[in-house]
């Protein structure tokens, strides 16, 4: 089974996509958001009718020009893959989403969500493209259970606090092809979590990223 190699939140930063490309990682993951109308890449939330972006532990001006899709889609184009992590809860985003892609001509693209919905509504638009359900604890784990019986699930995207191998060879007792994890910063981390059956982690380092994939 072939290694997934994702570059976490580098398409977020155009200058950061580039540099994940010449590492030679399979995907560039960016942050998806639908905010007033347009696809805005970003990790930061919106602060209601504030005028601020923010993180956990960070808080920035909300009013400076932000990055949309279009732009990362553009930068990308002949250079790799994007991975979109779909964020928020809102209504109208696989539509919007499904309508730009389909107007640029992207089709080599993998989607990601905890929000399943979202990844539901993408699935007949983009049957070519895989389909990551994020699992981001145990509660949600047991949530997804009913799914995975129905054995129709290909990809999932799960927390690495909550790997271990019988969690992982449950996935694909029920038929899931690809799974990936995300935290994973070193190679002691990364050898674990491919010993326990993942085969595909999302990493900010990309000097690991690019030793993983110089070793097949």
């Amino acid at each position: 089974m072939s290694r997934l190699l994702i570059a976490h939140r580098a398409g977020n930063d155009l200058d950061k996509l580039a540099e994940a490309f010449a590492f030679g990682v399979d995907y560039a993951e960016a942050d998806v958001w639908l905010y007033r109308k347009r696809l805005e890449v970003r990790h930061d939330k919106t602060a209601g009718p504030l005028p601020f972006l923010w993180e956990r532990w960070s808080l920035r001006p909300g009013w400076n020009k932000r990055l949309v899709l279009s732009e990362v889609i553009r930068a990308a184009s002949g250079h790799g893959k994007l991975y979109l992590d779909l964020k928020g809860d809102e209504e109208r985003l696989p539509a919007t989403l499904t309508s730009e892609l389909k107007l640029i001509g992207v089709k080599d693209v993998a989607f990601s969500s905890p929000v399943w919905w979202y990844l539901d509504r993408l699935a007949p638009d983009f049957p070519e493209s895989q389909l990551f359900y994020t699992l981001s604890n145990l509660e949600r784990l047991v949530q997804f259970r009913p799914r995975l019986a129905k054995r129709e699930i290909s990809a999932v995207a799960i927390n690495s606090e909550i790997v271990t191998k019988d969690v992982i060879e449950d996935l694909r007792d029920a038929g899931v092809e690809d799974i990936t994890t995300w935290g994973i910063e070193d190679r002691e981390a990364a050898q674990a979590v491919f010993a326990s059956g993942v085969n595909g982690i999302t990493s900010k380092n990309l000097d690991l990223l690019s030793e993983l994939r110089g070793e097949g």
